[in-house]
């Protein structure tokens, strides 16, 4: 029957008409009212016709009744009578059969719409429920509850597109087993509809080889469907339901594809939602954490210690902070990169994890400062206990590019106390007592004292005025002569760096060079003492030319050379002030020559080819072995002072420096002595064989113009015990 609109003025007529005078539309229930009324008048009339023409009957065959009417006649008329009431009772069944027909058409018309209502509003409450939530894996669960509960499945589920050519099953119902299954795209009804992305209808036996791809044996299935989930052009994923005791129609399609639209719009906000969240909680992890080693960054380490420090106070617990500094790190980076720089802080972060307590947190503050924060400790002493933890980590080798790279560090220690109520308070005093543990040899751990601040404060005031002391022009050089242990006469000078400070007068260079080194303007001092040297040892050539050239020894950094800087350096000095190169000799200290044999052979033979003498300093104190010696292009050896002190006293230093002078000469090389204080010791080193010396004994660091005034009364008159006597 196909439904028509209603008229509802011609469903009143026909009601007028079959006796139905309501004020609202007829119903079905009142047609069959009516019916059931007529029939029981037609009824009642038929019997009465019935008894009315028996008694005719009867009455005419016994004659004894007298009619004005014949009663043929009169037979006629009651058939006449119900002819017509049975013309009349047929068309009112005829007005009730097309009202009935018209009120069945309603009917169906009304539950049509009731079902499609039913379907829109269902339709709606998913779109809702699958927009209200953005969890990936609530909006799938909502998806597929939907499909199921508005098409009166058995089950079903929903496919995402994990990669171009698969499909992962996330989400399942009544095949729980089949989570997590992986479907290539292609293969199979999912896989066919993700390729096809039309929405497919199946009702019946799918067998293998209905779809290509398809592995499974020929199964049946009672009707199933499956639609892609497509959002603005892109495949997101598949929807597959599977009936119940039902079959799919068309129509049962259209309304799923209609989930699909909403469905796949959810999966997408989810999905945006999902890499939002991802990335605002990577946002979060990098504002607190360190980029490279993962550990917490200042700022969060100064909450940490900030709440520690209050539940401390509820506990009455202490909370401890230990400062990590990195001894001489730029030194791994100027030598072998910044790349293992970055490795060694990465590796140093992983150690300092496991020297530590999980309750502890460990953070990197910055370049090569790290951090420890411990929590619930009973006093000072535990702390200092974990620092010890901390330095045994990190006193084996690291290996970076495949070489061992020993560092050490000095660490700060301070504890919760009335000195240290806040964070910053408490993380200010580890920063001071890290730095004394540098001013105090470094690789070792100090614990905060309340004189430390002072000692600290005068050091970053001496680093302010030293980065300001080389452009005002505040350094000068002394010159420490060298002399001829046979001769007794001048033959070349040692640059000594001065401080000339405005208010703390002459700083010598252990007061300033080691804070030079970590601030990095080592480099420039160097570079101004070789341009200083160099020149004033030309003029010291041009205003007596009749004796033999005066050599300058010039003490260079060993990051100058680990870097090659320094053959730049020397190139330009020798340049600019017209020296000769054989005048200008280059000192090393035995540590720097031997830290990296074959860079530091390089840049060695790049000052050999310039032309200028090679010394190693300090001779003896650094290392055992001898064969750099032969390796690389030395010219002298100075002897250390620590060995000369003993000569005439103790008679090891005697035998020391007797082999280190035979060493040297069998090496062609020169030998020079430092220290020389007493006359024994001269003398000693005059029976060793020694070539040259210098020291207090002759002269300590003199001005240019002393030690010129010494140069030109020299002739004939070298510098004697007596002499010697008057200048110190």
């Amino acid at each position: 029957m196909t439904p028509r609109a209603l008229d509802g003025p011609q469903l009143r007529r026909e009601a007028r008409i079959v006796g139905l005078d309501e004020i609202e539309l007829p119903t079905l229930e009142a047609v069959e009212k009516r019916r059931f009324q007529l029939l029981l008048v037609m009824s009642i009339v038929a019997v009465a016709v019935a008894l009315g023409l028996a008694a005719l009957t009867m009455w005419d065959h016994e004659g004894t009744a007298t009619w004005w009417l014949s009663p043929a006649l009169t037979r006629f008329a009651v058939l006449g009578l119900v002819v017509g009431f049975c013309a009349y009772a047929i068309e009112k069944e005829l007005h009730l059969r097309r009202l009935t027909r018209q009120l069945v058409e309603e009917r169906v018309i009304v539950s049509a719409l009731a079902s499609r209502l039913k379907e829109l509003s269902a339709l709606l409450e998913a779109g809702r429920a699958m927009n209200s939530v953005l969890d990936l894996e609530q909006v799938l669960r909502i998806i597929l509850d939907s499909a199921v509960e508005l098409l009166d499945a058995r089950g079903g589920s929903v496919m995402l597109l994990e990669t171009p050519q698969h499909l992962r099953v996330v989400c399942v119902k009544g095949n729980e087993g089949a989570e997590g299954a992986r479907v290539e795209v292609g293969d199979g009804i999912a896989g066919r509809v993700a390729v096809t992305r039309e929405p497919l209808l199946i009702n019946g036996v799918v067998g293998a080889g209905e779809y290509p791809g398809r592995r499974e044996r020929a199964q049946p299935v009672d009707s199933a469907m499956s639609i892609p989930l497509i959002h603005r052009g892109e495949l997101v994923g598949v929807l597959n339901v599977n009936a119940a005791d039902r079959v799919f129609s068309e129509h049962d399609l259209r309304a799923l594809a209609l989930v699909g639209e909403h469905a796949a719009c959810a999966v997408a906000n989810a999905r945006l939602y999902e890499a939002e969240r991802c990335h605002a909680v990577e946002l979060e992890h990098q504002a607190f954490h360190d980029p490279l080693t993962g550990l917490a960054n200042r700022a969060l380490f100064t909450d940490r210690v900030q709440h520690a420090l209050v539940r401390a106070g509820r506990d009455a617990s202490a909370v401890g902070v230990l400062f990590c500094d990195l001894d001489d790190f730029k030194r791994i980076n100027d030598s072998l990169g910044h790349a293992a720089g970055d490795q060694l802080l990465v590796a140093v972060g992983q150690r300092l994890q496991g020297a530590v307590r999980a309750v502890d947190t460990p953070a990197r503050l910055g370049g090569d400062e790290f951090a420890v924060l411990l929590e619930d400790i009973r006093d000072v002493g535990e702390a200092r206990r974990a620092a010890d933890r901390v330095l045994e980590s990190l006193a084996a080798p690291f290996v970076l590019d495949g070489r061992p790279v020993s560092v050490r560090a000095s660490i700060g220690v301070a504890s919760s106390g009335p000195e240290a109520t806040t964070a910053d308070e408490l993380m200010r005093n580890a920063d001071v007592a890290m730095y004394t543990a540098k001013a105090q040899g470094k690789g070792c751990h100090r614990t905060f004292e309340r004189d430390m601040h002072a000692e600290v404060l005068a050091r970053l005031e001496l680093e302010s005025e030293l980065e300001a002391a080389v452009a005002r022009g505040e350094l000068c050089l002394h010159y420490q002569p060298i002399l001829s242990l046979e001769s007794g006469r001048v033959v070349g000078v040692e640059a000594l760096v001065r401080w000339n400070h405005p208010t703390r007068g002459l700083l010598y260079p252990g007061a300033f060079v080691p804070l030079a080194e970590e601030l990095g303007l080592i480099g420039a001092i160097d570079t101004w003492v070789l341009e200083r040297a160099c020149r004033q040892t030309r003029a010291w050539h041009e205003r007596h030319p009749d004796r033999p050239p005066l050599s300058v020894n010039v003490n260079v950094s060993a990051r100058q050379l680990q870097t090659g800087a320094v053959v730049d350096a020397v190139a330009g000095a020798l340049r600019r002030s017209g020296l000769d190169p054989h005048s200008l000799v280059v000192e090393l200290t035995e540590s720097s020559v031997v830290h990296d044999p074959a860079t530091t052979s390089r840049w060695l033979q790049a000052l050999r080819d310039l032309g200028v003498r090679l010394a190693i300093d300090d001779f003896g104190t650094g290392y055992s072995s001898l064969a750099y010696l032969k390796r690389l292009p030395i010219d002298i050896l100075k002897i250390d002072r620590a060995f000369v002190a003993g000569l005439g006293v103790e008679p090891e230093d005697a035998a020391l420096v007797s082999t280190i002078v035979e060493l040297a000469r069998s090496l062609r090389l020169e030998v020079v002595a430092e220290g020389i204080e007493r006359a024994e010791q001269l003398d000693e080193l005059r029976h060793l064989g020694c070539d040259l010396g210098q020291g207090f004994h002759f002269a300590a660091g003199l001005e240019p113009e002393r030690l010129a005034a010494i140069l030109a009364d020299e002739d004939g008159h070298p510098l004697t015990d007596a002499v010697a006597t008057t200048l110190f």
